[in-house]
């Protein structure tokens, strides 16, 4: 292909996208001959791909309706929002959506077909994994101890109704054996669903303590240091697109080695050892990404409120918690992007079991460069920001020599970042040898991510805390 040829191609390319991030039809699109201010009439809707998934979950995420009478900038820009909602389903590696012009008496009348390359839902899946916190964590030790084995099976669009079916058999450090099921359908208006999860847990080692900024561990040799029963029933509400209510009730019943409230008298305030409690939960998400696995434009809220134990009994704990997070993302230019984000989280003035307490470092609540360490306490606040460049803007290929679409067509990008974080930890009865407590914690560095299909993304940090300390960090999930 000569350079003029390529250089024509990249320009065709960046026009089609300008125009579509200006809520305009497709250029061959047959209806582009009228003024973006004409009206005219959604006729059918064609749904080609979906061979699995039902038609009424794809028009579930439609923001737009067989009938309406929509002017043609306005039909543009409710394709463009329906096609983002169908992609962050997860059901699906590519979606797209042109007109088809019907030419009549009175409104021009619009067909809408609907392309879309299903994904491969069924993950049968042999586990080997590092029970650690993160790979950081436990490159430190290096302790091969530390593994997982066993089988995990995933049917995501279980029978083409955004059903997930999940089984888990997991043997080695962290055993865990369970059955969940969710159904986020159950009526008509396809707003009211319902979840269900029962397990079995074991491990033979679980951290007792934190000292300098990190976890120190316990191992039984004889028996298993925590064994744990539990069970939830979930109930889940969507009555719009951008806005999910979850009200859960569970029970967990949890015994601890007693050696571990001997190394630690504030582990559990038991001297039994035995942990259980009915958990109540509440989580609220109000979600307006472009995109969930790797967000570039729009907002995200959520609001988790979570009680454990009643208090209706002496020995009926009542712990509440309260947990917050806002993100924002802003494209600056086409290349050029800002991301933020804000979590909080508080919890009652009660005794917190160490093994309750979640500060910072646990999950993706930390701040950049304090990967390694954990900072425990009954309340946080925690920002990050990044100034994101596209080195790679998206783009799609084809990989040769495999038949099936669901896995050789594929996109991918690339973006250098520059992040800036802060956190502080409240602790009401810090420990000496913790310094990272009560006090504000400050990273910052440089990174590199690749983002490509099922919503698969690496992170490659280079980072320098607040004490000067450098470091290399691998993540596996969107930095805000």
């Amino acid at each position: 292909m000569s350079r003029s040829l390529l250089r024509y191609l990249l320009a065709l390319g960046a026009l089609i996208g300008w125009m579509q991030t200006r809520g305009t039809l497709p250029l061959s699109d047959t209806c582009q001959p009228l003024a973006d201010t004409s009206r005219v009439v959604v006729g059918n809707i064609i749904f080609q791909g979906n061979q699995i998934t039902k038609d009424r979950i794809v028009l579930r995420e439609l923001v737009f309706h067989q009938g309406d009478t929509l002017t043609l900038k306005v039909l543009g820009e409710k394709m463009k929002q329906s096609r983002q909602n169908l992609l962050n389903r997860s059901i699906f590696n590519f979606v797209e959506m042109d007109t088809i012009f019907k030419p009549g008496t009175g409104l021009c009348v619009v067909d809408v077909r609907i392309s879309m390359l299903e994904r491969w839902y069924i993950w049968p899946m042999p586990i080997l994994e590092l029970a650690d916190r993160n790979l950081n964590s436990w490159w430190e030790t290096k302790d091969f101890r530390k593994i997982n084995a066993g089988f995990f099976l995933t049917y995501d669009n279980f029978r083409g109704r955004l059903e997930k079916l999940k089984l888990l058999l997991r043997a080695g450090y962290d055993q865990n054996y369970y059955l969940e099921y969710e159904i986020p359908y159950l009526n008509r208006a396809q707003n009211f669903g319902i979840g269900l999860q029962l397990g079995h847990s074991r491990s033979r080692e679980i951290a007792y303590l934190t000292e300098q900024n990190k976890q120190r561990f316990f191992r039984s040799e004889e028996g298993y240091a925590r064994t744990e029963w539990y069970a939830r029933v979930k109930m889940i509400l969507r009555r719009n697109i951008h806005n999910t209510h979850e009200f859960s009730i569970g029970y967990e019943d949890t015994k601890f080695s007693d050696s571990a409230l001997t190394l630690n008298p504030n582990f559990l305030d038991d001297v039994s050892g035995r942990f259980h409690a009915v958990h109540l939960n509440y989580f609220f998400k109000h979600d307006f990404r472009d995109s969930k696995p790797y967000p570039l434009s729009g907002h995200y809220a959520d609001i988790e409120l979570h009680q454990y134990g009643l208090g209706l009994t002496a020995d009926d704990r009542s712990i509440s918690t309260a947990k917050f997070t806002f993100d924002i993302y802003r494209p600056i230019s086409r290349r050029w992007f800002w991301a933020a984000n804000l979590t909080a989280k508080t919890a009652n003035r009660g005794f917190q079991p160490y093994f309750l307490q979640r500060g910072l470092g646990y999950g993706n609540d930390f701040v950049r460069s304090f990967e390694v360490f954990v900072v425990d306490g009954q309340s946080f606040a925690l920002a990050k920001s990044n100034l994101k460049f596209a080195l790679v803007t998206p783009r799609k290929t084809k990989l040769p020599l495999i038949k099936s679409e669901k896995f050789s067509k594929l996109h991918y990008a690339a973006y250098l970042n520059l992040l800036l974080d802060a956190g502080y930890v409240n602790q009401r009865n810090p420990e000496p040898l913790n310094n990272m407590q009560n006090t504000w914690l400050v990273g910052t560095g440089l990174g590199l991510d690749v983002v490509t299909y099922y919503d698969i993304v690496w992170r490659f940090e280079c980072t320098v805390n607040r004490y000067q300390k450098p470091g290399f960090f691998v993540h596996f999930v969107a930095p805000i």
